[in-house]
């Protein structure tokens, strides 16, 4: 459905077009086409039922019923945490939209061309939020789901499906797969069978409702597609193309609806096909204003298209006629029905959107996105921290800092009227030091430091990058992300089935700790990679491997390095599961660091999947560059010994007092753990740093500073 702002200038010819404003069709003739093309025989199934219905809605005995259907509607709001995970007043109020102008209750049936009063019709459905989910819980008829899918919305974005015998599923997200489409619902012939997981519609949030992200102009649109889903065609037919003079010999075959090309601006003076309707009417004129015409200035359907939805409702097809049964409808939207509201949440920043990497003391702003509300503005909220600078807060939106390092465990519960829910987010936001754990030149091979790299998962992906012994080259330690599927013989259409056609655009991310780039220049970041991937061609190979930078504790990332396609897929394709092993092809890639790059600096990778992704490892991470005199001469003043060492013995730091006594020394263990502390006397010139009696084995760093002046070191304990 053609979308734009339009504003009033004068008359009947009273529209024209912001260009600010981006075109956005439906896109259900296009899916009808893709469809088609997989499915021949869906075109003559379509054809048939078509028939059948207009020889009903053409009789002339057709008998209008006066009998209101009522459909249970479900939401499913795909999103990252931005702006497409609209509210629950978005929603209802969309829901009060469609039942509006299916009731012809809208305001604008004032306006209604006068040829066309008579035509515009009540259809006697309307549509009600479900009370009761699938499993027999109660809930106000919207589900959300944090998924990068909402930025793909193809067919296989339709998560979580309800039983779409039960319940009309409405998907809405941030994007579409066709980029000028607005949304899309099939034909119920066309999801018949194994096609039955593409039931419903797909629409972006702009275009749901006249509140919150939407507007008044878009607000139509879902009217539009659950014509379609009710298997009413545009007005000009079996297209997406309006404005075709060749559509004249087309139609939708609805008689009351006249022969027209189609239209994307509002002309009410518009009569195309010069087809005289049924009813000797003297003019021409299109019905322009029609919810199933591309004018958007759409105020109404006529008695013939009424007719036929209710007709697809009345037949087993795609079990529309289960939507309204009596059984269902005890079953799905039961009066009375009390549900629990939903706490949820997630960082809000001005900076990098999914930033779950901070430093200690860095401000933290989270922003409170619970659901499922009465709407009396009664309810409290109560938030716990782990090592946060406030324990706790009844904020709606906090903003707190941390005050040690490592993975930080954050709740939130939601109190309303006696009844709380709690959502617990475990090992929710990586705390790095605020200190550097590395300086200089740094070679991470994965087999002395296998624990050093930050694994970011936020989405609870069933895979992410793991360290294992053997991953890397010649059999030793590497990185390694597994993107084949885990589940043997999952349940069909369940999540688990379309595991691989829920890949593409997936990130799985490895964050570094800090590194200390300030007596570095000419830096440069290297890396060794082995990939594989399960697509033959280039429109198939879209995978990404992408390196940034930050230099403000993740707040923002600069890309350094993206290397996509064919060009990181080393190792062909074919592959069951891809693993290094003798024969594997590794390569080699680099990228220049500007020299005004200093200070901390975190280190990300990221890899983006596709559909046929397959799987890839990564070793030998080298920070190199020249290493200043400062921290040469410094270093050589100052000596940790033994390294390994043991528990009991620990480490033995060996300086020069007139440099570094009164300096502190901090031990810290990989996740940036503060596990000992002292402070190097200025009469001495060797002092003693221990673990706890109870430390793991493993690499620790150590950290002196002496105003101005920093050394680390990483030491071992065995």
């Amino acid at each position: 459905m053609k979308l734009k702002h339009l504003l009033p200038i004068v008359g009947l010819l009273a529209f024209s077009v912001n260009a600010q404003e981006p075109e956005h069709f439906c896109s259900t003739d296009e899916e009808t086409q893709k469809l088609r093309e997989q499915n021949p025989e869906l075109k003559a199934a379509y054809d048939n039922l078509h028939q059948e219905i207009l020889s009903i809605v053409n009789s002339p005995f057709q008998q209008k019923s006066e009998q209101v259907i009522t459909i249970p509607i479900v939401f499913h709001v795909l999103h990252d945490y931005g702006a497409e995970n609209i509210s629950d007043e978005q929603i209802y109020r969309a829901v009060e939209i469609v039942n509006r102008d299916f009731r012809k209750l809208n305001a604008d049936t004032i306006d209604i061309v006068s040829n066309f009063v008579d035509r515009a019709a009540d259809t006697k459905i309307e549509f009600k939020l479900a009370t009761i989910d699938p499993f027999g819980n109660p809930t106000n008829g919207i589900t959300r789901h944090y998924t990068h899918e909402t930025s793909i919305g193809d067919a296989y974005s339709k998560l979580s499906q309800w039983p779409r015998g039960r319940y009309l599923n409405v998907w809405v997200n941030r994007n579409m797969a066709s980029s000028s489409a607005a949304g899309y619902s099939h034909y119920p012939v066309n999801v018949e069978g194994n096609n039955r997981f593409m039931d419903g519609v797909m629409i972006l949030h702009t275009y749901v409702s006249d509140i919150g992200t939407g507007n008044a102009y878009a607000s139509r649109a879902l009217t539009h597609e659950i014509g379609h889903y009710l298997g009413l065609p545009h007005t000009w037919g079996d297209s997406n193309d309006p404005g075709l003079q060749a559509n004249c010999g087309d139609d939708d075959g609805i008689e009351d609806t006249p022969n027209t090309i189609g239209t994307s601006v509002c002309n009410l003076n518009l009569a195309t096909c010069n087809s005289p309707m049924p009813d000797n009417l003297a003019d021409t004129l299109d019905n322009v204003q029609n919810y199933m015409d591309y004018s958007y200035c759409s105020n109404m359907y006529t008695e013939g298209q009424a007719s036929y939805m209710r007709n697809i409702l009345s037949i087993n097809v795609s079990q529309r006629n289960n939507l309204w049964s009596e059984a269902n409808l005890l079953a799905s939207v039961p009066e009375g029905v009390a549900y629990t509201p939903i706490a949820d949440f997630f960082p809000d920043y001005t900076g990098y959107k999914d930033r779950l990497v901070v430093c200690v003391g860095d401000d933290v702003r989270f922003k409170n996105w619970t659901w499922r509300l009465s709407g009396n503005n009664n309810e409290t909220y109560t938030w716990t921290f782990e090592d946060g600078s406030v324990a706790t807060s009844t904020d709606t939106n906090p903003t707190v800092s941390f005050t040690s390092p490592g993975w930080k465990t954050v709740s939130l519960t939601v109190e309303e009227d006696g009844v709380t829910h709690t959502v617990t987010k475990e090992n929710f936001i990586w705390v790095s030091p605020s200190w550097p754990v590395e300086s200089g030149t740094v070679n991470y091979n994965f087999d002395d430091n296998p624990q050093y790299w930050v694994i970011q998962n936020a989405h609870n992906y069933p895979f992410q990058w793991n360290v294992r012994g053997d991953a890397g080259v010649n059999g030793s330690g590497g990185i390694f992300l597994n993107m084949t599927s885990p589940y043997e013989d999952p349940t069909l259409f369940t999540d688990e089935f379309f595991f691989e056609q829920r890949r593409g655009g997936a990130k799985s991310s490895f964050v570094s700790q800090p590194i200390d780039f300030t007596y570095l220049t000419d830096a440069t970041i290297s890396f060794d990679w082995a990939s594989a991937t399960d697509g033959t061609s280039s429109d198939e190979i879209t995978e990404e491997l992408i390196i940034y930078t930050s230099t403000n504790c993740g707040n923002t990332w600069i890309q350094r390095k993206r290397i996509s396609g064919t060009d990181l897929i080393n190792n062909g394709s074919g592959w069951d599961s891809f693993y290094p092993n003798s024969t594997t092809v590794w390569s080699t890639e680099s990228m220049n660091i500007p020299n005004s790059i200093t200070g901390s600096v975190l280190v990300k990778f990221e890899y983006v999947a596709s559909d046929y992704s397959n799987n890839i490892a990564i070793d030998n991470i080298r920070i190199d560059g020249t290493v200043g005199v400062d921290e040469l001469s410094l270093a050589e003043k100052l000596q940790v010994h033994p390294n390994p060492s043991n528990r009991e013995s620990g480490w033995n730091i060996s300086f020069d007092a007139s440099i570094w006594g009164g300096a502190s020394a901090v031990l810290t263990d990989v996740s940036g753990r503060i596990v000992a502390t002292t402070v190097l006397p200025e009469n001495a010139t060797e002092t003693n740093i221990k673990p706890a009696a109870n430390a793991s084995n493993g690499i620790y760093f150590l950290r002196i500073s002496n105003k101005d002046k920093s050394v680390q070191k990483k030491l071992i304990l065995n």
